[in-house]
């Protein structure tokens, strides 16, 4: 493909990313490509769709819709109903995110990598290379012929090959090389004959996983410094450079067990007997992870975590506490759903195993309400900066099967779906120094770009403000406003009127 062109922007997706860690870097110099950009160009907060996790809102962020129009509300949703949880993977694909709008109406390619919830990845016009951490080492790419090239000149893998739990050097130093990864092969993308892109949006998630287990760790700093050297390098490359996030982290204070809460209070009824005694016993989920990922590397081509899952009891397996001796709803299911009113899973959702039209249900709202938003730790820290209805955040065909509260948790407090023990608060967690947080990062810079800062900026109105730079139109269903105030006044995107696909893409029926 000849008269390659310089791509008009490239999206830095900077999973967990924030200000509140990244602050100290920067006035300390450590960070001088990322400090330029936002002294050249215009930044603030990024408010992330509640709950504040990669899942939903990494597809939130590709499509412009909120949870209640994708029916992602977690990593698991919740089916009170079939008495079940469950990975939405099959609503991964059914929304159309904002790069094929612009390979279909841009008229040029566009590349998008390392995208959480995206395998596998779409046909179009450009490359697709699928993110982790539910995706997957094989059939990652389309098309499908780059992934041996990815693979021979970069040793590419999307997951890990250590578990995401284990703490070790060996683990954070692979980390370190998976966020390298996705911006090398970014970069040679770029200059291949095969491809001449408009668009590029390059994710790391990885920052995520160091930011959970080691927060502002050395580890942590060598790794936004390879994201500093990568933002040297395409401010040469690219017209414009964004920086955004998911969501934000900030270091645990609280841990807040909200499933053990509501079970001490009588809304919840579970079977974890089995679950303590293992504990006590010292048989614990996550060592036996760690080891089996660690065989596994010894042993290619064969799935030793698979096998042993297989060859051992159910019973055995979903009794299996993790270090702190809890289960989650998760992976297990020892919840006695009929005897239960309230199930919750992790970072905010609230389900009542109630009929929405039983007079209970709206009395066991209020109620949950009022407690939880008064909820204080021991130290007298409150747990919620807020507790919403489902209705009152979410819009969409899916409403009704999502969360009937959502809990927005305070700065610090990382609220735990775990069960199975005796305490509801603690100060720390077995494998986390740091959770997610809903205020995440923007910083962009380049000629369509203002400079300053920006304020009420949220992860839904990125897409159709990415549409309007690239002169697309902008679907009439998407939830997010076109922010023109981002653009300098002088821009070609600032001056052109924003236009409205008026025909909506289908939206499946729940």
């Amino acid at each position: 493909m000849a008269d390659q062109q310089s791509p008009k922007t490239v999206v830095f997706g900077l999973d967990g990313a924030c200000f509140h860690l990244l602050n100290r870097w920067l006035d300390a110099g450590e960070l001088p490509a990322i400090g330029s950009l936002l002294d050249d160009g215009v930044s603030g907060d990024l408010e992330a769709v509640l709950p504040p996790v990669t899942s939903p809102n990494w597809k939130a962020y590709a499509t412009g819709k909120n949870p209640g129009k994708l029916g992602i509300f977690w990593w698991f949703n919740v089916d009170t109903d079939a008495q079940e949880t469950y990975v939405p993977t099959d609503r991964y694909h059914a929304e159309t995110e904002f790069w094929e709008i612009m390979a279909e109406e841009d008229g040029a390619q566009v590349g998008v990598i390392g995208v959480p919830n995206t395998h596998p990845p779409t046909p179009l016009d450009g490359f697709v290379v699928s993110g982790a951490p539910d995706g997957e080492n094989e059939g990652f790419t389309h098309p499908p012929s780059l992934e041996a090239e990815l693979r021979e000149r970069f040793d590419y893998r999307v997951v890990s090959q250590h578990h995401r739990q284990e703490r070790s050097a060996e683990a954070y130093e692979e980390m370190l090389e998976l966020v390298d990864q996705r911006f090398e092969a970014a970069a040679h993308l770029l200059e291949s004959p095969d491809y001449d892109v408009s668009f590029l949006q390059v994710t790391t998630y990885y920052l995520n996983n160091l930011h959970h287990s080691i927060w502002d760790d050395e580890y942590t700093l060598k790794a936004w410094k390879i994201v500093d050297d990568h933002v040297a390098s395409f401010r040469d490359r690219a017209e414009n450079v964004v920086l955004m996030s998911d969501h934000g982290m900030a270091e645990i204070e609280t841990v807040f067990r909200i499933n053990q809460w509501l079970q001490r209070e009588g809304y919840l009824a579970t079977d974890a007997s089995t679950a303590e005694l293992l504990h006590r016993l010292g048989v614990r989920s996550d060592p036996l992870k760690v080891l089996l990922d660690r065989a596994n590397k010894e042993v290619p081509g064969i799935d030793l975590k698979d096998a042993v899952s297989r060859a051992l009891p159910a019973w055995f397996v979903d009794n299996l506490p993790n270090d702190d001796g809890e289960l989650t709803i998760g992976t297990h299911d020892r919840l006695r759903w009929d005897e239960s009113e309230v199930i919750a899973s992790g970072l905010g959702p609230v389900y009542l195993n109630v009929d929405r039209d039983d007079p209970r249900y709206e009395e066991l709202r209020e109620e949950l309400v009022r407690r939880l938003e008064g909820l204080t730790d021991p130290q007298g820290r409150l747990v919620a900066d807020g507790v919403y209805r489902g209705e009152e955040i979410y819009d969409g065909p899916y409403v009704e099967e999502g969360p009937d509260l959502v809990v927005d948790q305070t700065r610090g407090t990382y609220i735990s779906q775990g069960y199975g023990r005796a305490d509801v608060f603690s100060d720390s967690y077995h494998r986390w120094e740091a959770v997610n947080d809903s205020v995440g990062l923007f910083a962009a810079a380049g000629p369509d770009f203002a400079e300053g800062t920006v304020e009420d900026l949220g992860i839904l109105d990125l897409a159709p403000t990415l549409l309007h730079l690239h002169g697309c139109a902008v679907p009439s269903d998407m939830d997010g406003t076109v922010r023109t105030d981002l653009f300098d006044e002088a821009s070609e995107a600032s001056r052109r009127e924003v236009t409205y696909d008026q025909e909506d893409r289908p939206m499946p029926s729940p």
